[in-house]
C-alpha cells in the first residue's frame, strides 16, 4: 500500500505497480505529510499475478474476464462461508500425447501444435472422457439475460464459466439473480476461438440464497445490533475542506473520476491518495490498515475527511468492503468518511459504515467540495448583506447621536424657559381664538333672538297682516270670478236641460198639448166626445176647435203605447205623440 500526495488541480500521474507489496508496518512509514510516500514501498519478492474469472460477454460467444479497477484480471473474492453444495467430481482427462522421454532431445520431446491445434485437442479431449450430464452446484455471478444467458458459479476457491441457450432458458421455471445458490446440470465443453472451458448448461434449479449474499446479511444484522449504521454516531461533513485523503487504487479509473471532478468543482483542495488493492486476497486488510493510520496520523497530516472509493463489479468484486475489518476501521476513524462503492444499485457494508454514502467517486466529491461557483455568489451576497448591515448599522448610531444630541440640548435652562415661553405663547393664542370663537357664537345667537323679538312686534305683525291683505285681494277677487263663472256655466247647463226637457221645445219641434173645454188633457180618444169642443196649444198660441170624429190606432197597439206612458208622465204633463195631442 503506498501513498502520494496532488492536488485537485494538478494530474497525478502514476503508473500501475505489478510487484507485490509487503504488509503495512507502521514503523516503515516515512516522511512528513506525505512527502515522497506514505508507506515503505520496499517491494518484496514478486508474487505470480491472479488468475483471471471468465464471464459471459456476447450473445454468440464468450466474453474474456472482466478487468479490475487497478488494470489486473478479476480475481474471485475470498468469500467468508463455503457454497452451499460441492462440486461433482470430475474425472481427470487422459493426455492425448505421450510425454518424450527424458533423454530425448527438447526437440524430439514434445510435438509443436499450432493454437486452434491445441484447443481442438483439448476439446476433442474433454469430449472423449468427460462425456454425459454433470450438476454443479454453485452461487451465480456475472449474470447476463439478453437472449441467451452467460454466467459463472462459483464456491469458495473456484469459479466455473456457464452458458444457456435461449431455448433451454425459456424452461427455467424462476428468475436467477446475482448470489443465487444454484444447481447447473450440462455437458462440458470447450470453445477453442476463446480456450474458453465452459458448462452448457441445459437445466437450471435454486437452492437458496448464495453464501456471500448469507454472509453479508448475517454482517449487516451483527453490526445494525451494535450501533455501526446508527445516524446519530455519524459525523457532518466539513464545509470547507483544505486535505483530503483518497483510500482506493491509484491506476483505477475511480481517482482519476475524483481528481477531474476535484478540479472542476474547486481547485485548490489537496487530495492525499493512499494506494491499495480494491479486491482480491488481503485487499480488505490493506483498507483497513490504510483507515486505521489515517486515522492515528489525522491531526498530524491535517485531514478533513477521507474517501474509499472504487469502480464497479460483481459482488464477490466488492467484498472485500463487506468485511468485518474494514467495517470496524470504519467505525473507529475519527474523520468524516464518504464511501463510493460500485454503482448505484451496489450496497457495502462500509458504506452503511461511512458518515456519508456516495452512488459514485464524482459524487463523492461532490458532497465533499462545495462548487467554486455557488462559493462565489455566496460569498458575494455574503458581502452584499454584510455591507448593507454595516450601512444600517452606520445610519442606526448616526440617528442616535442626533437623538442624544437633541435631549443635551434641551436639558440646558435656558432652553427649557424658551420651551416654556413658547408654551405659553402657544397657550395665550389658543385661548384668544376660543374666546374669539365664542364671542361670535354668541353674537350669532343674539342676532338670531333680536330678529325672532322683532317679528313678534304689534307693529310688524299689523304691517304683516296688511301686506298679507294687499297679497290676499288680487287672490280673492280671482276667486270671486272664477267662482261666478264656474256658477254662471253651471246655470246655463242647467237651462239648456230644463228647456229641454219642457213642452216648449217639444211644441217648437211640431207637436201640441190638447185639452178638453174643462182644462182636462186628451190622451185618448175616450177623453174627447165627437162634437166637444177642445183647445190646441202649439207653440206660438193656441187654436180652438170641435171634435168631429174619433178613430183608435188599429191592433191596439197605439192605444197600449198611451197608457203605458200615461201611467209615466204625471197628470197634466206633455208626452210626445200621446192621445191627447195632435197635430195641429
Amino acid at each position: 500500500m503506498r501513498g502520494f500526495r496532488v492536488r485537485s488541480d494538478r494530474r497525478a500521474k502514476v503508473a500501475y505497480d505489478p510487484v507485490k507489496r509487503p504488509p503495512f508496518d507502521p514503523k516503515r512509514a516515512k516522511g512528513s505529510l506525505f512527502e515522497g510516500s506514505l508507506f515503505d514501498p520496499t517491494p518484496a519478492s514478486p508474487a505470480t499475478p491472479g488468475e483471471g474469472a471468465g464471464s459471459g460477454a456476447s450473445r454468440s460467444e464468450p466474453v474474456p474476464a472482466r478487468k479490475s479497477d487497478d488494470g489486473a484480471r478479476a480475481t474471485d473474492a475470498r468469500p467468508s462461508a463455503p457454497a452451499s453444495a460441492a462440486p461433482a467430481p470430475i474425472p481427470a482427462p487422459t493426455p492425448a500425447l505421450e510425454p518424450a522421454p527424458k533423454s530425448a532431445p527438447a526437440a524430439a520431446r514434445a510435438a509443436e501444435l499450432t493454437v486452434t491445434a491445441f484447443n481442438e485437442l483439448v476439446a476433442r479431449t474433454l469430449e472423449d472422457h468427460m462425456r454425459g450430464q454433470f450438476r454443479v452446484a454453485g452461487e451465480i455471478t456475472n449474470l447476463s439475460r439478453k437472449g441467451h444467458w452467460y454466467f459463472s458459479v462459483k464456491d469458495a476457491r473456484a469459479v466455473l464459466s456457464c452458458v444457456m441457450w435461449q431455448s433451454d432458458a425459456a424452461r427455467v421455471a424462476f428468475t436467477p439473480k446475482e448470489g443465487d445458490a444454484v444447481v447447473v446440470t450440462g455437458k462440458i465443453g470447450h470453445y477453442a476461438p476463446h480456450g474458453k472451458t465452459q458448462l452448457y448448461a441445459t437445466r437450471l434449479e435454486p437452492q437458496g440464497v448464495g453464501a456471500l449474499e448469507l454472509e453479508f446479511q448475517r454482517l449487516v444484522k451483527e453490526l445494525r445490533e451494535k450501533g455501526y449504521f446508527a445516524d446519530e454516531r455519524k459525523k457532518p461533513l466539513p464545509p470547507h475542506p483544505r486535505r483530503v485523503a483518497v483510500v482506493t487504487s491509484r491506476t483505477g479509473a475511480a481517482l482519476q473520476d475524483v481528481l477531474k471532478t476535484a478540479r472542476e468543482r474547486r481547485a485548490g483542495v489537496e487530495f492525499l491518495v493512499v494506494d491499495v488493492r480494491v479486491q482480491g486476497d488481503g485487499a480488505a486488510d490493506e483498507v483497513a490498515r490504510a483507515l486505521r493510520s489515517l486515522d492515528r496520523r489525522a491531526l498530524e497530516l491535517e485531514l478533513d475527511a477521507v474517501i474509499v472509493t472504487r469502480g464497479g463489479g460483481s459482488r464477490e468484486d466488492l467484498w472485500a468492503f463487506n468485511e468485518r475489518v474494514v467495517a470496524d476501521a470504519a467505525f473507529a476513524l475519527r474523520v468524516p468518511l464518504v464511501a463510493a462503492i460500485g454503482h448505484e444499485v451496489d450496497t457495502s457494508i462500509i458504506e452503511l459504515v461511512a458518515d456519508r454514502r456516495a452512488s459514485t467517486p464524482t459524487q463523492a466529491v461532490m458532497l465533499l467540495l462545495p462548487d467554486t461557483t455557488a462559493l462565489v455568489e455566496r460569498t458575494e451576497r455574503a458581502a452584499r448583506d454584510l455591507r448593507n448591515a454595516a450601512r444600517w448599522s452606520l445610519q442606526a448610531r448616526r440617528d442616535e447621536v442626533a437623538r442624544l444630541e437633541r435631549r443635551h440640548a434641551q436639558a440646558s435652562p435656558a432652553l427649557r424657559v424658551a420651551r416654556i415661553r413658547a408654551g405659553v405663547e402657544r397657550a395665550s393664542g389658543a385661548l384668544r381664538d376660543a374666546m374669539g370663537a365664542r364671542l361670535r357664537s354668541e353674537r350669532a345667537v343674539l342676532d338670531r333672538l333680536a330678529a325672532r323679538l322683532a317679528s313678534q312686534a304689534p307693529a310688524a305683525r299689523a304691517a304683516a297682516a296688511r301686506a298679507a291683505v294687499v297679497a290676499l285681494g288680487p287672490r280673492l277677487a280671482r276667486a270671486v270670478r272664477g267662482r261666478l263663472a264656474t256658477q254662471r256655466t253651471t246655470l246655463l247647463h242647467l237651462e239648456r236641460r230644463l228647456r229641454s226637457a219642457g213642452p216648449e221645445e217639444t211644441l217648437a219641434r211640431g207637436y201640441a198639448i190638447v185639452t178638453t173645454a174643462g182644462g182636462g188633457l186628451v190622451r185618448s180618444t175616450d177623453d174627447a166626445r165627437v162634437g166637444e169642443r177642445v183647445e190646441i196649444v202649439v207653440s206660438d198660441g193656441s187654436i180652438g176647435a170641435r171634435v168631429e170624429s174619433t178613430q183608435p190606432i188599429d191592433g191596439g197597439e197605439g192605444a197600449s203605447i198611451s197608457k203605458s206612458r200615461e201611467e209615466k208622465s204625471p197628470r197634466g204633463s206633455s208626452s210626445g205623440k200621446s192621445g191627447g195631442q195632435s197635430r195641429s
